[in-house]
């Protein structure tokens, strides 16, 4: 994996000209998360949250921070941006959107849309909101390209789309589903 400047520049350019697959299914819920990035000594570094256990969705499980799309977000990086202050405490101005990854529709009914993002290490000082998070965590970026960590559980096909499911075991946490799918949709661009 390359080093962090030289990522955020890699990033920036192909989600430029890259156009993200965006999908809308009947009966689902328009959501964004913020994939962020952020420098730790060179090594690129992603933030995750470990979501209450009394919230209504997904509760207890990994993930970016964001939720659904409010009809007053002007765009899903809005959303994002927002949900992240709402549920990390972050202030936007320390947040640079790089783009926007392929829509990940959801079984439980989310057509998520990852907008990717640099966090300026000066700002990256979380105040998860105990309604939403219960804990936030970095995992190194090349952690999710060594297959010491990756566990194949196997293919699966929803509303015509044909992926396969992996799940990350890193640090006695257990990363799968939709996020592992943004993860390595970003590893793939990094490529």
């Amino acid at each position: 994996m390359i080093e962090h400047a030289a990522a955020i520049d890699r990033l920036r350019a192909r989600l430029r000209t890259a156009s993200a697959n965006q999908a809308e299914y009947d009966g689902h819920r328009a959501a964004a998360v913020a994939v962020l990035l952020v420098d730790r000594g060179g090594v690129t570094h992603l933030p995750f949250t470990v979501r209450s256990d009394g919230l209504p969705s997904h509760s207890g499980q990994i993930s970016f921070p964001g939720g659904t799309r409010d009809p007053d977000d002007g765009s899903f990086a809005m959303c994002a941006l927002r949900e992240t202050r709402e549920e990390l405490g972050l202030a936007s101005n320390y947040i640079r959107v790089l783009g926007e990854l392929d829509d990940v529709p959801t079984p439980t009914g989310y057509t998520i849309r990852p907008v990717v993002a640099e966090l300026d290490p000066a700002g990256a000082i979380y105040q998860p909101n105990p309604r939403e998070v219960v804990e936030v965590f970095e995992q190194p970026l090349t952690a999710f390209t060594d297959p010491a960590f990756r566990e194949d559980l196997g293919a699966r096909e929803y509303r015509g789309i044909h992926y396969r499911v992996h799940a990350y075991n890193l640090g006695g946490r257990r990363i799968w589903g939709a996020t592992a799918r943004m993860v390595e949709q970003l590893v793939e661009l990094l490529r």
